[in-house]
Protein backbone atom coordinates (compact mmCIF):
# COMPACT_ATOMS: atom_id res chain seq x y z
CA UNK A 1 0.00 0.00 0.00
CA UNK A 2 1.15 3.53 -0.76
CA UNK A 3 2.04 5.76 2.18
CA UNK A 4 1.65 9.48 1.47
CA UNK A 5 4.22 10.09 4.21
CA UNK A 6 6.83 8.63 1.82
CA UNK A 7 5.70 10.78 -1.09
CA UNK A 8 5.58 14.28 0.42
CA UNK A 9 9.08 15.15 -0.83
CA UNK A 10 8.11 14.09 -4.37
CA UNK A 11 5.10 16.41 -4.29
CA UNK A 12 7.07 19.33 -2.91
CA UNK A 13 9.77 18.89 -5.56
CA UNK A 14 7.23 19.63 -8.30
CA UNK A 15 5.08 22.21 -6.47
CA UNK A 16 6.25 25.42 -8.12
CA UNK A 17 6.51 23.93 -11.61
CA UNK A 18 2.97 22.51 -11.53
CA UNK A 19 1.21 25.50 -9.91
CA UNK A 20 0.32 27.34 -13.17
CA UNK A 21 -1.28 24.25 -14.72
CA UNK A 22 -3.11 23.50 -11.47
CA UNK A 23 -4.58 26.99 -11.38
CA UNK A 24 -6.05 26.52 -14.87
CA UNK A 25 -8.12 23.51 -13.88
CA UNK A 26 -8.91 24.80 -10.39
CA UNK A 27 -11.31 27.34 -11.87
CA UNK A 28 -13.84 24.55 -12.44
CA UNK A 29 -13.69 23.56 -8.77
CA UNK A 30 -13.89 27.16 -7.54
CA UNK A 31 -16.83 27.92 -9.83
CA UNK A 32 -18.77 25.02 -8.28
CA UNK A 33 -18.34 26.58 -4.81
CA UNK A 34 -20.04 29.84 -5.92
CA UNK A 35 -18.14 31.90 -3.35
CA UNK A 36 -19.81 35.20 -4.33
CA UNK A 37 -23.24 33.73 -3.48
CA UNK A 38 -21.92 32.42 -0.16
CA UNK A 39 -20.46 35.85 0.59
CA UNK A 40 -23.84 37.48 0.00
CA UNK A 41 -25.43 35.06 2.44
CA UNK A 42 -22.68 35.68 5.01
CA UNK A 43 -23.25 39.46 4.69
CA UNK A 44 -20.71 41.20 6.94
CA UNK A 45 -19.09 37.98 8.14
CA UNK A 46 -15.88 36.79 6.45
CA UNK A 47 -16.08 33.42 4.76
CA UNK A 48 -14.47 30.40 6.37
CA UNK A 49 -13.04 28.09 3.72
CA UNK A 50 -11.54 24.60 4.20
CA UNK A 51 -9.39 22.87 1.59
CA UNK A 52 -8.92 19.13 2.15
CA UNK A 53 -5.85 17.13 1.10
CA UNK A 54 -4.14 20.38 0.12
CA UNK A 55 -0.90 18.65 -0.83
CA UNK A 56 1.47 21.41 -1.91
CA UNK A 57 -1.06 24.23 -1.89
CA UNK A 58 -3.61 24.24 -4.68
CA UNK A 59 -6.42 25.17 -4.76
CA UNK A 60 -6.01 26.58 -1.24
CA UNK A 61 -3.50 29.24 -2.29
CA UNK A 62 -5.61 30.43 -5.21
CA UNK A 63 -8.75 30.66 -3.08
CA UNK A 64 -6.84 32.53 -0.37
CA UNK A 65 -5.86 35.13 -2.95
CA UNK A 66 -9.51 35.42 -4.00
CA UNK A 67 -10.59 35.99 -0.40
CA UNK A 68 -7.84 38.46 0.45
CA UNK A 69 -10.09 41.49 -0.05
CA UNK A 70 -8.45 42.57 -3.31
CA UNK A 71 -10.66 45.20 -4.94
CA UNK A 72 -9.49 44.01 -8.38
CA UNK A 73 -10.55 40.40 -7.81
CA UNK A 74 -12.86 39.01 -10.51
CA UNK A 75 -14.87 37.10 -7.91
CA UNK A 76 -16.01 40.21 -6.04
CA UNK A 77 -19.64 40.68 -5.08
CA UNK A 78 -20.65 43.91 -6.78
CA UNK A 79 -18.26 46.57 -5.53
CA UNK A 80 -17.43 44.61 -2.36
CA UNK A 81 -14.27 42.47 -2.44
CA UNK A 82 -14.48 38.89 -1.25
CA UNK A 83 -13.03 38.41 2.20
CA UNK A 84 -12.32 35.26 4.14
CA UNK A 85 -9.86 32.84 5.67
CA UNK A 86 -8.67 29.58 4.16
CA UNK A 87 -7.63 26.53 6.15
CA UNK A 88 -5.29 24.34 4.12
CA UNK A 89 -5.23 20.82 5.51
CA UNK A 90 -3.44 17.56 4.91
CA UNK A 91 -3.02 14.31 6.82
CA UNK A 92 0.75 14.17 6.16
CA UNK A 93 2.98 16.25 8.48
CA UNK A 94 5.60 16.69 5.76
CA UNK A 95 2.99 18.15 3.44
CA UNK A 96 1.79 20.52 6.16
CA UNK A 97 5.31 21.75 6.82
CA UNK A 98 5.85 22.38 3.11
CA UNK A 99 2.46 24.10 2.86
CA UNK A 100 3.26 26.47 5.71
CA UNK A 101 6.66 27.33 4.24
CA UNK A 102 5.27 28.03 0.78
CA UNK A 103 2.34 30.07 2.17
CA UNK A 104 4.75 32.20 4.18
CA UNK A 105 6.94 32.77 1.13
CA UNK A 106 3.91 33.91 -0.86
CA UNK A 107 2.69 36.21 1.92
CA UNK A 108 -0.73 34.59 2.28
CA UNK A 109 -1.77 36.14 5.57
CA UNK A 110 -5.34 34.80 5.35
CA UNK A 111 -4.28 31.15 5.13
CA UNK A 112 -3.47 28.76 7.96
CA UNK A 113 -2.31 25.16 7.83
CA UNK A 114 -3.87 22.41 9.92
CA UNK A 115 -3.00 18.71 10.03
CA UNK A 116 -6.33 16.97 9.48
CA UNK A 117 -7.72 13.55 8.66
CA UNK A 118 -10.68 13.93 6.27
CA UNK A 119 -12.44 11.09 8.07
CA UNK A 120 -12.19 12.83 11.47
CA UNK A 121 -12.03 16.57 10.93
CA UNK A 122 -10.88 18.66 13.92
CA UNK A 123 -13.62 21.26 13.47
CA UNK A 124 -16.95 21.77 15.14
CA UNK A 125 -20.34 21.28 13.49
CA UNK A 126 -21.58 24.06 11.23
CA UNK A 127 -18.30 26.00 11.37
CA UNK A 128 -17.24 26.16 7.70
CA UNK A 129 -18.82 27.97 4.73
CA UNK A 130 -17.20 26.07 1.87
CA UNK A 131 -15.04 22.99 1.35
CA UNK A 132 -12.84 22.14 -1.62
CA UNK A 133 -10.91 18.97 -2.31
CA UNK A 134 -8.86 18.34 -5.44
CA UNK A 135 -8.07 14.70 -6.27
CA UNK A 136 -7.99 13.64 -2.62
CA UNK A 137 -11.15 12.07 -1.22
CA UNK A 138 -10.80 8.88 -3.29
CA UNK A 139 -7.63 8.01 -1.36
CA UNK A 140 -9.36 7.88 2.05
CA UNK A 141 -9.78 4.54 3.79
CA UNK A 142 -13.49 5.36 3.99
CA UNK A 143 -14.35 8.03 1.39
CA UNK A 144 -18.03 8.02 2.35
CA UNK A 145 -17.13 8.85 5.94
CA UNK A 146 -15.02 11.72 4.62
CA UNK A 147 -18.03 13.04 2.70
CA UNK A 148 -20.19 12.84 5.84
CA UNK A 149 -17.52 14.66 7.83
CA UNK A 150 -17.48 17.44 5.26
CA UNK A 151 -21.24 17.73 5.55
CA UNK A 152 -21.01 17.81 9.36
CA UNK A 153 -18.66 20.79 9.55
CA UNK A 154 -20.44 22.84 6.89
CA UNK A 155 -22.89 25.56 7.85
CA UNK A 156 -26.42 25.24 6.54
CA UNK A 157 -26.33 26.50 2.97
CA UNK A 158 -22.60 25.86 2.73
CA UNK A 159 -21.13 24.18 -0.34
CA UNK A 160 -18.57 21.44 -0.95
CA UNK A 161 -16.87 20.61 -4.24
CA UNK A 162 -14.65 17.63 -5.04
CA UNK A 163 -12.48 17.21 -8.11
CA UNK A 164 -12.31 13.52 -9.05
CA UNK A 165 -10.74 11.47 -11.80
CA UNK A 166 -13.03 10.12 -14.52
CA UNK A 167 -12.47 6.50 -15.67
CA UNK A 168 -8.92 5.45 -16.43
CA UNK A 169 -9.99 4.57 -19.98
CA UNK A 170 -10.65 8.28 -20.53
CA UNK A 171 -7.21 9.27 -19.22
CA UNK A 172 -4.47 8.12 -21.62
CA UNK A 173 -1.68 9.27 -19.31
CA UNK A 174 -2.82 6.96 -16.53
CA UNK A 175 -3.43 4.09 -18.94
CA UNK A 176 0.13 4.41 -20.21
CA UNK A 177 1.58 4.84 -16.73
CA UNK A 178 -0.19 1.77 -15.38
CA UNK A 179 0.87 -0.43 -18.30
CA UNK A 180 4.48 0.78 -18.44
CA UNK A 181 5.19 0.57 -14.72
CA UNK A 182 3.46 -2.80 -14.43
CA UNK A 183 5.63 -4.14 -17.24
CA UNK A 184 8.96 -2.67 -16.13
CA UNK A 185 8.71 -2.40 -12.33
CA UNK A 186 5.96 -4.91 -11.69
CA UNK A 187 3.74 -2.35 -9.99
CA UNK A 188 0.67 -0.41 -11.07
CA UNK A 189 -2.19 1.44 -9.45
CA UNK A 190 -3.89 -1.72 -8.16
CA UNK A 191 -0.64 -3.11 -6.71
CA UNK A 192 0.04 0.00 -4.63
CA UNK A 193 -3.53 0.48 -3.39
CA UNK A 194 -3.97 3.72 -5.36
CA UNK A 195 -7.70 3.90 -6.09
CA UNK A 196 -7.67 6.98 -8.33
CA UNK A 197 -10.94 6.03 -9.96
CA UNK A 198 -13.19 5.27 -6.99
CA UNK A 199 -15.58 8.07 -8.00
CA UNK A 200 -15.22 7.62 -11.76
CA UNK A 201 -18.83 6.51 -12.25
CA UNK A 202 -20.81 9.76 -12.43
CA UNK A 203 -24.15 8.37 -11.22
CA UNK A 204 -22.50 6.49 -8.37
CA UNK A 205 -20.53 9.56 -7.30
CA UNK A 206 -23.69 11.67 -7.15
CA UNK A 207 -25.49 9.00 -5.15
CA UNK A 208 -22.66 8.88 -2.60
CA UNK A 209 -22.80 12.65 -2.23
CA UNK A 210 -26.54 12.54 -1.58
CA UNK A 211 -26.13 9.67 0.88
CA UNK A 212 -23.66 11.85 2.82
CA UNK A 213 -26.43 14.41 3.38
CA UNK A 214 -25.91 16.87 0.52
CA UNK A 215 -28.67 18.40 -1.57
CA UNK A 216 -28.54 20.13 -4.97
CA UNK A 217 -25.89 17.62 -6.02
CA UNK A 218 -24.41 18.18 -9.45
CA UNK A 219 -21.52 16.78 -11.47
CA UNK A 220 -19.73 18.39 -14.40
CA UNK A 221 -17.28 16.62 -16.68
CA UNK A 222 -14.13 18.24 -18.06
CA UNK A 223 -11.59 17.01 -20.62
CA UNK A 224 -8.87 19.59 -21.28
CA UNK A 225 -5.80 18.74 -23.35
CA UNK A 226 -2.56 20.62 -22.87
CA UNK A 227 -0.09 21.56 -25.59
CA UNK A 228 3.30 20.23 -24.56
CA UNK A 229 6.45 19.96 -26.73
CA UNK A 230 6.89 16.35 -27.80
CA UNK A 231 10.36 16.04 -26.26
CA UNK A 232 9.14 17.06 -22.80
CA UNK A 233 8.78 14.13 -20.39
CA UNK A 234 5.59 15.65 -19.02
CA UNK A 235 4.55 12.42 -17.31
CA UNK A 236 7.36 12.61 -14.76
CA UNK A 237 5.67 14.90 -12.18
CA UNK A 238 2.50 12.82 -11.92
CA UNK A 239 4.46 9.57 -12.00
CA UNK A 240 6.87 10.64 -9.25
CA UNK A 241 4.07 12.00 -7.07
CA UNK A 242 2.28 8.65 -7.22
CA UNK A 243 5.14 6.15 -7.54
CA UNK A 244 8.15 8.09 -6.24
CA UNK A 245 9.17 5.46 -3.69
CA UNK A 246 9.27 2.81 -6.44
CA UNK A 247 11.16 5.01 -8.88
CA UNK A 248 13.81 5.88 -6.31
CA UNK A 249 14.63 2.18 -6.03
CA UNK A 250 14.82 1.73 -9.80
CA UNK A 251 18.12 1.78 -11.69
CA UNK A 252 19.04 4.57 -14.08
CA UNK A 253 18.62 2.09 -16.90
CA UNK A 254 15.10 1.16 -15.76
CA UNK A 255 14.09 4.82 -15.45
CA UNK A 256 15.37 5.47 -18.96
CA UNK A 257 13.42 2.50 -20.25
CA UNK A 258 10.30 3.83 -18.51
CA UNK A 259 10.65 7.22 -20.21
CA UNK A 260 11.12 5.59 -23.60
CA UNK A 261 8.10 3.35 -23.13
CA UNK A 262 5.94 6.28 -21.96
CA UNK A 263 6.89 8.27 -25.06
CA UNK A 264 5.94 5.38 -27.32
CA UNK A 265 2.66 4.77 -25.49
CA UNK A 266 1.67 8.42 -25.82
CA UNK A 267 3.04 8.94 -29.34
CA UNK A 268 -0.48 8.70 -30.88
CA UNK A 269 -1.33 11.93 -29.06
CA UNK A 270 1.42 13.96 -30.77
CA UNK A 271 0.09 16.56 -33.16
CA UNK A 272 2.39 18.90 -35.10
CA UNK A 273 5.25 18.48 -32.65
CA UNK A 274 3.18 18.73 -29.47
CA UNK A 275 1.61 16.26 -27.07
CA UNK A 276 -2.16 16.80 -26.89
CA UNK A 277 -3.06 14.30 -24.18
CA UNK A 278 -6.54 14.76 -22.71
CA UNK A 279 -7.12 14.52 -18.97
CA UNK A 280 -10.67 13.73 -17.93
CA UNK A 281 -12.09 14.61 -14.53
CA UNK A 282 -15.36 15.37 -12.76
CA UNK A 283 -16.29 18.16 -10.38
CA UNK A 284 -18.84 16.85 -7.88
CA UNK A 285 -20.56 19.45 -5.73
CA UNK A 286 -23.43 19.81 -3.32
CA UNK A 287 -25.05 22.02 -0.71
CA UNK A 288 -25.73 21.34 2.95
CA UNK A 289 -29.48 21.79 3.56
Amino acid sequence: MTSWHHLSSDWLNWADQLAPAAQKINRHLIKALDLPALAQTAKDRELSMLDLASGVGEPAFGIARMLAGDADNDGNVGDAPLRGHVIASDIVPGMCAGLAERAGAEGLANLSVVAADMEKLPFGPSSIDAISCRFGVMFCSDPDLALRESNRVLRSGGRAAFMLWAPMADNPLFCAMDAVLSNILGTGFADTGLDLFGFADADGACARMRDAGFSNVSLSNHKPAGRIPERAAFWKPQMEMLFGHHLRDASDSARGTIDGAMFEALRPHIDDGYFRVPMCFHVLSGRKP
